[in-house]
């Protein structure tokens, strides 16, 4: 946590006065302080073209707006509510961000045009799809964004990544924590596969 008091710079300045030396010191501005961090979750999806590849061109281009702490395993789910479609390679990541959540959810809806998502029925098919889920412990409602995740409790595929990197991360309205949730949820469908994303957590490249 960085402190907000204000830190003064001393500097001391050696002058020499008739060959005795003697000190001085002087005051410099206080720095700027920095802007707080706030820690997210996101859920990543996608079942359409290279999964894989999706996933981690997502990723490399969050780090751009998170500092990127944890990466779940993928998992590979069937499809909810259109089941002619094929099946999805899911996940989740953590980390911390100076963004707002709306300034954050236009930095994902960004990620997604640029990764060439088009426009799809509800529960369709899609390139990738990027999910704020939480946002610090939040608890708010804006056109286009709710805080938590309206249907985080319901989503085993949503779920399952979220509890393997937080497992006792609280759910800021229903007051259980992830594992819990993910318990009482039928987990039919979800597989989680051994093939890893080539990103590894670490600090914003811009």
């Amino acid at each position: 946590m960085f402190s907000t008091h204000a830190t003064l710079e001393i500097e001391r300045v050696r002058e020499v006065s008739s060959g005795m030396p003697h000190s001085h010191f002087s005051e410099q501005p206080a720095s700027t302080a920095l802007p707080a961090r706030h820690r997210v979750y996101l859920a990543l999806g996608t079942n359409l073209g290279e999964r894989i590849h999706n996933l981690e061109y997502a990723l490399r281009l969050l780090r751009e707006y998170l500092q990127l702490e944890r990466i779940s395993s993928v998992y590979e789910t069937e499809p909810v509510g259109y089941a002619n479609q094929p099946k999805f390679l899911n996940m989740a990541c953590s980390g911390t961000t100076i963004l707002s959540a709306p300034e954050l959810l236009q930095a994902t809806q960004g990620i997604e045009q640029t990764l060439g998502r088009q426009a799809t029925f509800r529960n369709g098919p899609r390139l990738i799809d990027i999910d704020i889920l939480l946002y610090d412990q939040e608890q708010w409602q804006q056109e286009g964004l709710t805080l938590p995740h309206p249907r985080l409790a319901e989503r085993a595929f949503v779920l399952a990544p979220l509890a393997e990197i937080a497992p006792d991360l609280k759910h800021p309205a229903l007051g259980k924590n992830m594992r819990e949730l993910l318990e009482v949820v039928s987990q039919q469908g979800i597989l989680r596969i051994d093939q890893p994303v080539s990103i590894s957590p670490g600090s914003p490249t811009t």
